[in-house]
């Protein structure tokens, strides 16, 4: 699939700007020093890395004309060309350089720099004009006036956006204590004030997140030349095919995310794809495919890794598994998959890019660091697909906060599918679970309270969060809802961090602290149990006994 290039060219632009003026900067100390032959050099780096950068936007003109230009240096660098018969020339050059930007910025063509790539030619070639003559220089009514340039972007330091986010959290919990006054003092002159104040402050954070995001797209584009560099190592045939559309990701994730994607490629360069002959040999073409896409659902993006190898085998990994320890006899293909996250490798042979079975246990802490899922899944003789889903920006989320037990908890937006309250009798109680039909579909319910270990208040009307993660659904029982409400996400402290249920904290207007759930783990983890509970209940239940009583 065809890269749009058009989402890089702000960027181009932008760093295309910055080596034209460093080429100025250094032909002027040039002028002034012509012996100063590093200044050559700085030239031409500057030149030289446009000219890449033009080569990958695809505009041949700047290209073209880049590449005579270091002709040109290349030829004052060895003696052959005083550079003192070029300053002008290049100067004209720098300038269509610039004058070219800024059609491009237009949405214009490019100039087209045939005139100075012949002058350029005949400097080298000693065929034409040098620069310095003797002619008199035009009266100064008759030089062009130099346009500066009005400052469109400019590099700011990481730590610099960071400090922002920082303040910008600070705001937002002086805010939370501004909202809790205006209810208890309800004046209106007050509460129109906070109100507005409100709306500010939601501009600030929008405007501070949308200076963080960076284009996936940065992270994908290093992967074409490792898979190359891999497949040859390897000896093996690879075609990488990758699609991103436009999707944005805070920079913390970006930072993180490139790490657990080298390790899934050299999983799958180096045990997923077979060499070309045992390709041909299956029935498949020689040279082996791996599609990388990213796409956006709601606050998350899912980014997949599919190869169409020789997929995972199940058998092998299981019998390694309960060697290990890991696995037992009555696990199932969907443990097992999961397993490989865990350390289990059936490579007999470490190579220099893989073989330990560390790798894949890396990618699955890193991602659920991040506060996101990855799961494989693989068919023999067809493939292995890996599903990461991440969210947007780690920072700001929406949550609704809950009361349990004389406690507040708070349950990201992004995982409620709906918020329900049942009659008592309508619960269920089986001999692993409680569960409730709404809508003919059975929900399993856990209860905070009694999970946490404090007092669980059965109310008459049961208040049930109904949470959601790929597909699988979770009754989360609680005391009250207290509201929704956008909050900062803190990490945790390396106490709580052992506590899986619990994705982070934040500080709400009160200055206390409130745990942020991890509804992936909480869904996964019911399930687990449930498992593990009918398994034992399995292996000890006498024949003929039903598999479920009611309490």
């Amino acid at each position: 699939m065809p890269i749009d290039l058009n989402k890089y060219k702000d960027t181009f632009l932008s760093e295309s700007k910055e080596h034209v003026a460093g080429m100025n900067a250094a032909l002027l100390g040039l002028e002034k020093n012509p012996a100063k032959k590093s200044l050559i050099n700085d030239i031409f780096r500057h030149i030289h890395t446009m000219k890449s950068m033009a080569a990958t936007m695809e505009y041949a003109g700047m290209v073209a004309l880049c590449h005579v230009m270091e002709d040109v240096l290349d030829s004052a660098k060895k003696g052959n060309l005083k550079i003192a018969t070029c300053f002008d020339t290049l100067f004209g050059c720098f300038d269509c350089l610039e004058s070219t930007l800024k059609n491009i910025k237009d949405g214009t063509e490019e100039i087209a720099p045939a005139p100075l790539i012949e002058r350029l030619q005949a400097l080298i070639t000693g065929n034409g004009p040098a620069d310095k003559d003797d002619s008199p220089a035009p009266p100064a009514e008759q030089l062009p006036v130099a346009e500066i340039a009005k400052v469109e972007s400019i590099d700011v330091k990481v730590e610099k956006l960071d400090r922002l986010m920082n303040l910008a959290e600070e705001i937002l919990i002086n805010k939370m204590t501004l909202d809790r006054l205006k209810v208890e003092i309800k004046n209106p002159e007050l509460k129109a004030a906070v109100d507005s104040l409100g709306r500010l402050i939601s501009e600030v954070q929008y405007n501070v997140m949308q200076a963080r995001m960076v284009s996936i797209g940065f992270v994908f584009n290093r992967f074409p030349r490792m898979v190359r560099d891999l497949a040859k190592q390897q000896e093996k045939e690879v075609t990488l095919q990758m699609s991103s559309g436009d999707i944005e990701l805070d920079r913390s994730v970006i930072d993180e995310i490139g790490e657990s994607l080298v390790h899934i490629f050299r999983n799958a360069v180096d045990h997923g794809l077979e060499t070309p002959a045992e390709r041909i040999k299956g029935g498949k073409p020689g040279d082996g495919t791996i599609i990388l896409s990213a796409e956006r659902t709601k606050d998350f993006v899912r980014i997949k890794v599919v190869d169409d190898g020789r997929g995972l085998n199940v058998k092998e990994i299981k019998a390694t598994g309960i060697k290990r320890g890991l696995l037992t006899p009555a696990s199932t293909a969907e443990e097992v998959l999961a397993s490989i996250f865990t350390g289990v490798s059936t490579t007999k042979e470490v190579t220099p890019v893989s073989g330990r079975g560390f790798g894949l246990n890396i990618v699955k802490n890193k991602i659920e660091s991040l506060g996101g899922t990855v799961e494989v899944m693989s068919e023999p003789g067809k493939g292995t697909t890996f599903n990461i889903e991440l969210p947007l920006t780690l920072a700001i989320i929406k949550v609704l906060f809950v009361k349990v037990g004389g406690g507040v908890y708070a349950i990201p937006l992004a995982n409620i599918a709906k918020l329900v309250t049942v009659n008592r009798e309508d619960i269920k109680g089986m001999l692993e679970h409680e569960a409730v039909v709404l809508k003919e579909e059975q929900i399993i319910i856990t209860r905070l309270a009694r999970l946490f270990g404090g007092p669980s208040s059965g109310p008459a009307k049961q208040p049930l969060v109904i949470v959601r993660k790929d597909g699988a659904k979770l009754g989360v029982a609680v005391d009250s809802y207290i509201g929704t409400q956008e909050i900062l996400v803190k990490p945790l402290n390396r106490l709580v961090r052992e506590n899986k249920y619990f994705a982070g904290s934040t500080i709400i207007g009160t200055g206390a602290a409130v745990l942020i759930l991890d509804v992936a783990n909480l869904v996964l983890s019911k399930k687990d149990a449930i498992i593990a509970c009918r398994l034992q209940q399995d292996a000890t239940r006498p024949p003929g006994e039903p598999v479920y009583d009611s309490v």
